[in-house]
């Protein structure tokens, strides 16, 4: 089966802690791992640098073409995205664009005070530090999903990270 896990937070949630633990926990699976992050710093040289015109769409649509061509690859595969997805319109976005899945899970990380995600921020290596402003308004505006979206997804969780 090819399964395609949207993992979505606000930065410094802990999405790839969660990920690896994912992976590490089903070494069944051949799983793999997609950050938003990690290959914008790939791509761009550096965590702390963004696309042109901060153009994040670059990185999405380089995200989408490497899953496909793992889809097409692999029989049988899992595939994480690790990005912040605040929203349903991006949430759709990946999932209408990576139709050659069999399995679509949408995985909502989740805390009862985001506040946590600043000292976590400060955990993490500095080059990915995120401004504590941005990450309390990322956590203002974290949607959960609509119904309609809910149905674009065999499986839809709240997982909360405390």
């Amino acid at each position: 089966m090819k399964k395609l896990i949207l993992v979505c937070g606000p930065a410094a949630i802990g999405k790839s802690t969660w990920s690896n633990g994912y992976r590490n926990s089903h070494p069944d699976e051949k799983v793999v791992i997609i950050s938003a992050d990690d290959l914008r710093c790939e791509l761009y040289g550096s965590y702390r640098n963004f696309p042109p015109n901060n153009n994040m769409m670059l990185v999405y649509n380089e995200m989408i073409n490497r899953a496909a061509k793992l889809a097409e690859e692999n029989e049988s595969i899992t595939v994480i995205f690790d990005t912040t997805m605040l929203f349903d319109e991006r949430r759709l976005y990946f999932r209408r664009h990576l139709p050659m899945f069999d399995y679509y899970c949408l995985y909502l990380l989740k805390l009862h005070d985001y506040e946590k995600c600043i000292i976590r921020n400060k955990q993490r290596r500095e080059d990915k530090w995120v401004p504590d402003e941005v990450i309390r308004d990322m956590a203002l505006n974290y949607l959960d999903p609509s119904p309609d979206t809910i149905a674009n997804f065999d499986e839809t969780k709240e997982i909360y990270v405390d």
